[in-house]
């Protein structure tokens, strides 16, 4: 029989990844998918990376970061710099205007969330969400073992 930790973590799981699922498809208006956004969110994060490091974090192939990179590339997202250390190096970096989209795809996202939060909580409801985000966000930072 679970114990009341396990079936917490078991529905938190299932529900953060329904609203992680939500979000996404808050993405129709833009030009980018899911990966290409990411790739771009991971780049803001860590500053220029090469694309075996945003492979790895993404956990994909070198070959499927490739056409993400060129295809941010090509919409002038990105700029490629050759390290000067090791000239058959180069490392990815996000542009202003790989920038503007991140924030543009942002605030889509954050105005969903907004109008579906004051449209079916209350204010005391959201209180409670408030309440919790500092707890969510230990989870979230934890460096304990992955499963």
């Amino acid at each position: 029989m679970p114990t009341q930790t396990q079936e917490i973590a078991a529905k938190l799981r299932s529900t953060v990844t329904r609203l992680t699922r939500e979000l996404r498809k808050q993405n129709v208006s833009s030009d980018f998918s899911n990966a290409e956004l990411l790739t771009m969110s991971l780049l803001e994060q860590h500053g220029k990376m090469l694309s075996t490091e945003l492979a790895d974090m993404e956990r994909v192939s070198k070959q499927a970061i490739s056409q993400i990179i060129n295809r941010l590339f090509d919409a002038q997202c990105i700029e490629r710099f050759p390290s000067k250390e090791d000239k058959r190096k180069i490392f990815i970096g996000l542009t202003k205007l790989g920038e503007k989209h991140l924030v543009a795809t942002r605030k889509t996202k954050e105005e969903w969330l907004v109008q579906t939060m004051e449209k079916i909580f209350s204010s005391e409801e959201i209180n409670l969400i408030q309440a919790f985000l500092p707890l969510l966000s230990r989870l979230v930072e934890h460096s304990g073992t992955r499963v």
